[in-house]
């Protein structure tokens, strides 16, 4: 029992230290947003943007997004847009060829024989790409007309290898679901990438509304089509090469979040597996000390973190039903369970009097923070398991149904 005790602290102290390490990145970072000046320096030598789209069955979106990036603010000559389609069995390619035999000059449509995966379609697009600059968004994405602008005065620094845009929520106000997927969105980008940017640590990639430099990405030899999570895979090795990420809290595309459990479970699913495994693989960051591989470590250890706090709940009854209920244990994992409880009653408490107007029925933000949480935790321990057992890796895609519910103007930055 005492060996069983010193061990559930060990992992319930790891826990807590994850937990205050990133409260505080999160606080510097909601601090850094309110006071956040962006200095934009002209450049007349604008570069040349090639934007990669990858599709598969997207019928619903793909038009939608096409014009979004056709529409931007930039001169037309210095870009490209290079349609990566995945073998789609929609109408998607007949949108797609509809849209090249309109902008021959500007978009291009590559077809697959057969879907390999988001990583593979990109690293398939880097072959025709003529862009001193490549950009990603997904097939759902509704860029803000300025963001190749933005970008561009952000690589006027040659230090900066890649640059990560903000994304929110096309269909926020769907259901209790996405708004609470929505909320998330917010605290990730606005307040802990923000934090990571202000006080220089790691910054991931996150898959759509990022961009590199060509240069780079040949050097590094695209992305790496064997991971589930192919963006932040590429930003580890970026880090590794002592490259610099720089997070755009002002380059914004909106896009599509999951409008249901299924969809949202096997996205965090690929998620979260593919974030353990990169975890493992790029653990000899710490090889090298600094704060941006250990902070990078840190960060990808999060649904390590989430299994390790469904493990405790579970311990916590497991004890409190068979052994004594004077364990030390039982106090050290009820403080902490009672830390959470708090943390994410405040988080509903806030989002409840966020919400305009004020309405009783707003309360049912409280239980849906607590019941995401938990949802979480359960998806990350099953991503756990089919790590552990080594379960096929399959790179699923999230379908996307074209719903619009946001003001896109109230997604601007504040």
């Amino acid at each position: 029992m005492i060996v069983f005790d010193i061990i559930s602290i060990i992992l319930l102290s790891v826990l807590l230290f994850w937990t205050v390490y990133n409260g505080s990145i999160i606080y510097v970072g909601v601090r850094a947003r309110r006071k956040a000046e962006v200095v934009r320096v002209e450049n007349k030598e604008v570069p040349k943007f090639s934007i990669i789209v990858p599709t598969k069955d997207e019928e619903l979106v793909i038009g939608r997004c096409l014009d979004s990036i056709l529409n931007l603010d930039y001169p037309k000559d210095k870009m490209e847009i290079i349609i990566v389609d995945g073998n789609s069995s929609d109408s998607t390619c007949k949108v797609c060829s509809e849209f090249v035999e309109k902008h021959s000059g500007i978009i291009r449509l590559i077809k697959e024989k057969q879907s390999r995966g988001k990583p593979a379609a990109l690293n398939l697009a880097l072959t025709h790409v003529t862009g001193e600059i490549v950009g990603v968004f997904d097939a759902d994405s509704v860029p803000e007309k300025d963001v190749l602008k933005k970008v561009a005065s952000y690589f006027i620094d040659k230090q900066v290898t890649a640059v990560q845009g903000r994304t929110t929520s096309l269909n926020e106000k769907k259901n209790i679901l996405t708004r609470v997927i929505a909320s998330e969105e917010k605290a990730w980008f606005q307040a802990l990438l923000s934090g990571r940017e202000h006080l220089q640590l790691f910054v991931p990639l996150n898959g759509s509304c990022q961009f590199i430099r060509r240069g780079i990405l040949d050097e590094m030899g695209g992305w790496d089509e064997n991971s589930l999570t192919e963006d932040v895979e590429l930003a580890l090795r970026l880090v590794e090469k002592k490259h610099l990420i720089k997070y755009a809290h002002d380059v914004c595309s909106a896009q599509e979040t999951p409008n249901g459990l299924r969809e949202l479970v096997k996205q965090r699913v690929r998620w979260y597996r593919g974030y353990m495994e990169t975890a493992i693989k790029y653990g000899r960051l710490l090889d090298s000390l600094n704060k941006r591989t250990v902070d990078a470590e840190i960060s990808m250890a999060g649904p390590f973190m989430m299994v390790v706090s469904l493990l405790s709940y579970i311990n916590w009854f497991f004890i409190i039903l068979f052994f004594s209920a004077n364990s030390p244990i039982i106090n050290f994992t009820g403080l902490v369970i009672a830390l959470t409880a708090v943390s994410l009653f405040s988080i509903g408490i806030g989002l409840t009097a966020s919400e305009k107007p004020i309405k009783l029925k707003n309360l049912a933000w409280i239980p849906s923070i607590w019941a995401y949480w938990m949802l979480q935790m359960f998806i990350a321990g099953w991503a756990f398991l089919k790590l552990i057992f080594r379960s096929k890796r399959v790179w699923s895609k999230t379908v996307k149904k074209g719903f619009i519910t946001s003001n896109l103007e109230a997604n601007k930055p504040i």
